[in-house]
């Protein structure tokens, strides 16, 4: 008897000795789609004015889920719509003023902004022409002063040598006494008026000269002051147009965001208000979004205590709450991802629960994110289909390593034997 005792007991120790056990990290959590749960949030404060869906209401991509109100919105278009047809109209009236063309009507043109617009375009016109009439004016009366002036000046030109010579042939009849001394004088005076007249005449000629040169360089003038101050406005005018069409852009980009739509195909999860008129926040979550027929994986919490044994590739097990894993089996995993830092479970986004034990020394509970991708997307049990859904919670068995049963045994009792006489 006592010899079956010891053959018992030595095979219990062989057992024990060289008996492998599994070494498994336990890590709680739930299944999430592989693009994440999407969450629904205004742009910036608003009033809901329609709500669209409802709970549990699939929905396709792009399809509306929500309008907020649009009154302080289309104002605000409204006014930078006019401001732009302003600025737009009054580009094309300078370049009509510029090319020296008519300033026509588009279709799209408000009347009122466009007739503005054409009777700036006809007072424009009138001053700069009335401008070059009036120096024009001046510039003609020069020519025919000139005119006049040469015409003048030549036919003196021609005259003033016979009146020279009267005078000459008076003076010597004079002195001969066959003429009066009085008719010599009255031939000298007219010979020395016309002297004076061809002079006259002369700086006549000069003073329409001047006069037409400086006629001819106020008309270049006036035509360059001109197209200056056009490109000048065109030039300002092009950079303010510019800033309204961003201004423009960009107010359109935020009234289509006062529709929220679905980011994808999905079901509406977590309405969070079914009021109208409510008014909300920016990054308010209004609701979430469940993708739609996508791949699923674990998100679980590993403690403090394992994360060290563990990295990527793996070998885990994950059971479902919602199946008892006696009867449906677990789910083949492995581990996909392990964040790089601890985070508050109490102030996760996806809300899975990190283990009890993980607790950081102020008593808030830090635990690693991981992923573990799934080898099988449902649980088949006597042929017959168990489909998985996102939200399940899971518990993951991720594979460690093994140990021998003697080791686990005496594990405690090494774990005492340090800690022993250290206490204070």
């Amino acid at each position: 008897m006592l010899r079956i005792l010891l053959l018992l007991l030595f095979a219990l120790l062989l057992w024990a000795a060289f008996g492998k056990l599994d070494i498994v990290a336990s890590a709680e959590g739930k299944l999430i789609p592989q693009s994440y749960v999407k969450i629904v949030q205004p742009f910036e404060q608003g009033l809901i004015s329609e709500i669209l869906v409802s709970e549990g209401q699939h929905v396709q991509a792009g399809q509306v889920l929500m309008r907020l109100d649009t009154t302080m919105s289309d104002a605000d278009g409204k006014a930078i719509s006019a401001d732009y047809f302003i600025k737009q109209i009054a580009r094309r009236r300078i370049d009509a003023e510029l090319a020296d063309k008519a300033f026509k009507r588009r279709p799209d043109d408000p009347e009122t902004l466009y007739n503005e617009a054409l009777a700036q375009y006809r007072a424009n016109r009138h001053a700069y022409h009335t401008a070059l009439e009036e120096e024009r004016s001046i510039r003609d009366k020069a020519q025919s002063e000139l005119a006049a002036a040469k015409q003048a000046s030549t036919k003196l030109t021609e005259t003033l040598p016979h009146y020279q010579k009267q005078a000459e042939a008076f003076a010597e009849l004079a002195q001969d006494g066959y003429v009066s001394r009085f008719e010599a004088a009255d031939k000298q005076r007219e010979y020395t008026e016309r002297s004076q007249d061809l002079k006259t005449q002369q700086h006549l000629i000069t003073s329409a000269q001047a006069t037409l040169t400086a006629s001819s360089r106020k008309l270049e003038q006036i035509s360059a002051d001109y197209r200056q101050r056009l490109q000048a406005e065109r030039a300002d005018l092009g950079s303010k147009l510019d800033k309204t069409q961003a201004e423009y852009a960009k107010q359109q980009y935020r009234h289509e965001l006062l529709e929220l739509k679905a980011p994808q195909d999905g079901i509406i999860k977590d309405v969070a208000t079914h009021t109208i008129g409510t008014v909300i926040s920016p990054g308010t979550i209004l609701m979430t979004l469940v993708p739609k027929d996508e791949i699923l994986r674990a998100e679980v919490w590993v403690s403090n205590q394992d994360v060290g044994f563990i990295h990527q590739g793996q070998i885990t097990k994950v059971k479902l709450a919602s199946y008892q894993f006696q009867k449906y089996g677990m789910v083949q995993g492995e581990v996909a991802h392990l964040s790089a830092d601890a985070t508050d479970a109490n102030q996760q986004g996806t809300g899975a629960s990190a283990p009890p034990n993980a607790k950081s020394p102020n008593g808030q509970p830090y635990a690693y994110r991981a992923l573990v991708d799934l080898k099988a997307q449902e649980l088949i049990v006597n042929g017959i289909k168990h489909a998985l859904s996102p939200g399940m919670q899971v518990t993951a068995e991720i594979h460690l390593g093994t140990r021998t049963i003697l080791e686990y045994l005496l594990s405690p009792v090494m774990g005492a034997f340090q800690e022993a006489g250290r206490e204070r």
